[in-house]
């Protein structure tokens, strides 16, 4: 394994296949229904960041686990992006993690999600390359188990560790593993949403309690903008108006990309929360979270 790539932010998360399609109505048990307007978008948290933050300048690399059907343009996307992708593993006798998302008139949707060896991947060998070429470990969604494998071996060579678990906070984890996670980070991403389920495992009230166990919490709010809350104090961060408003899909993930072009440039925090926001307008104004991956240029005058 070559050691002679350095890397910013190690990034571990899912790496999907997306179909969304329209529906007439949502299926009943026993039924079928036709769909329309089928598209195929390059998705997951984790390709999703590593692109955008690849294309924003970061140097980045990816970890995580696909199928020996993984398509050749998603890897050639990845490879155009800048991504290191030396531990993305094609695993035998799986198929790509793939989402299946089907919408009605009224925007109910019903999504099938099929985990591919992500959802094994609490037996395989921990991606060591991303851990040990990256400043940064960026903990995504995936299994704990696993995770917890890798922050310790992260921790041992003294690299930082941002955790972020995403929707799976309120399905995969329980209190316990998530504090124990919690313990070995330095940041925390969450929404509101999220913020709540992690403030009810760790037993606290405030959300200043959270500083306890984490040196610096990040709250995305959507169209409320975000904010940075450090033992200094909280920094209030305005979200951008995009151009237009066409696809929230992969807003989070395209704002902690932009969080990290900011930080690997020594900005201060402030700063990064600004070009997080700025990032996540370009998503929200495209189909798909990297439909057109946005420059550091135009991040930077946006923000």
């Amino acid at each position: 394994m070559s050691q002679s790539v350095h890397n910013f932010v190690g990034v571990f998360g899912h790496v999907n296949l997306d179909y969304l399609m329209k529906v007439e109505r949502l299926p009943k048990p026993n039924t079928s229904v036709q769909v329309s307007n089928v598209r195929r978008f390059f998705g997951g948290t984790g390709s999703n960041i590593a692109m955008i933050a690849s294309s924003l300048g970061v140097k980045t690399a990816l970890a995580s686990f696909v199928g020996k059907d993984f398509p050749k343009d998603f890897k050639d996307a990845l490879f155009k992006a800048g991504v290191d992708t030396y531990d993305l593993v094609e695993k035998d006798s799986f198929l790509t993690p793939t989402c299946r998302i089907m919408t009605d008139p009224e925007n109910n949707q019903i999504c099938i999600m099929d985990q591919g060896p992500m959802g094994e991947m609490d037996d395989f060998p921990i991606a060591k390359h991303a851990i040990e070429s990256s400043e940064i470990i960026h903990i995504g969604t995936g299994r704990p188990a696993y995770y917890r494998k890798v922050m310790k071996a992260a921790k041992k060579l003294g690299k930082r560790i941002h955790f972020d678990p995403a929707q799976e906070l309120r399905y995969v984890y329980t209190p316990e593993i998530f504090t124990e996670l919690l313990a070995m980070s330095d940041a925390l991403f969450v929404n509101q949403h999220e913020l709540k389920i992690a403030m009810k495992y760790l037993g606290i009230k405030s959300r200043a309690k959270l500083l306890d166990h984490v040196g610096i919490l990040i709250v995305t709010k959507g169209k409320d903008g975000s904010e940075i809350i450090t033992s200094s104090g909280d920094i209030e961060i305005p979200a951008i108006k995009p151009k237009k408003i066409l696809d929230p899909t992969g807003a989070g993930d395209a704002y902690r990309a932009g969080f990290y072009a900011g930080l690997s440039r020594g900005m201060d925090l402030e700063s990064c929360g600004r070009l997080g926001a700025s990032a996540s307008s370009f998503t929200i104004g495209v189909h798909g979270p990297v439909g057109i991956l946005p420059t550091w240029d135009e991040v930077l005058e946006r923000a």
